[in-house]
């Protein structure tokens, strides 16, 4: 980190990697942005894939600690996009289990909450998967029509798929984090404003729900506002990008 004052961890959607967050800057670096790789995806393809929650995160948040020094949580955030989302709730609930402390910032960015079930999709369908994968967005059409690309991606989102479905299953926590949590939507998302705004009943404090022109990559074309909203909320400036 090195002592910038100001770090934001942020974790990838199901299938996706690190590279996700490559162009992300902020001005005058006064928020270091630190992307997270899953095992086995982009950077990390040689090393296994994960099948549980628990396990990803609890190799996430080592890494957090150990590679990227994070001895404090002070003027740390956490920003998630779709499984991502996931992910940083998690390990903002476990640092606050175990230490007592906070996280700044939350960031939820196209997550419904733990009450909605992913849909499934049969990845040994092919087919079925390309039509999903297009539905949804961010994945280059171009690519998922070429068998090359498709035997590497298979295996990682079919894992990270089973991730999802199988943390449904789990024991849901009992008590809200404490953490202060920004939501945020694409205009035309697959996830809906009823089941993200849900998180309610996950965090105590949801201090926004941004809701910008897109799909569910609405990122894609709103680089420059999301980093707008962050970098607002995060120096804790009055965010005047509003639904």
């Amino acid at each position: 980190m090195k002592g910038l004052k100001k770090t934001l961890f942020c974790f990838p959607y199901a299938g996706g990697s690190a590279s996700f967050y490559r162009e992300w800057k902020f001005d005058d670096d006064v928020i270091e942005v630190v992307p997270l790789e899953y095992p086995g995806h982009g950077s990390k393809y040689g090393e296994p894939l994960c099948d549980h929650m628990t396990d990803l995160t609890d190799i996430l948040l080592k890494e957090m600690e150990t590679k990227h020094r994070m001895n404090s949580l002070e003027n740390i955030s956490l920003f998630g996009h779709s499984m991502g989302a996931i992910v940083a709730y998690e390990i903002a609930a476990k640092l606050e289990e175990r230490d007592g402390n906070k996280v700044e910032h939350l960031f939820i960015s196209s997550k419904s909450s733990p009450n909605y079930k992913v849909d499934q999709i049969d990845c040994s369908n092919t087919k079925q998967l390309k039509q999903s994968l297009e539905k949804i967005g961010g994945t280059n059409k171009e690519l998922l029509e070429t068998e090359d690309f498709m035997n590497i991606f298979l295996p990682i989102i079919q894992s990270d798929l089973n991730i999802l479905a199988n943390y449904h299953h789990e024991k849901k926590r009992e008590q809200k984090v404490g953490n202060k949590a920004i939501l945020l939507l694409g205009s035309n998302d697959t996830v809906t404003k009823e089941s993200i705004e849900s998180w309610n009943e996950y965090i105590e404090h949801i201090e926004g729900l941004h809701i910008l022109k897109g799909d569910h990559f609405y990122i894609k074309q709103n680089q420059d506002i999301v980093l707008k909203i962050i970098q607002e909320y995060v120096l804790n400036r009055r965010c005047e990008v509003l639904i």
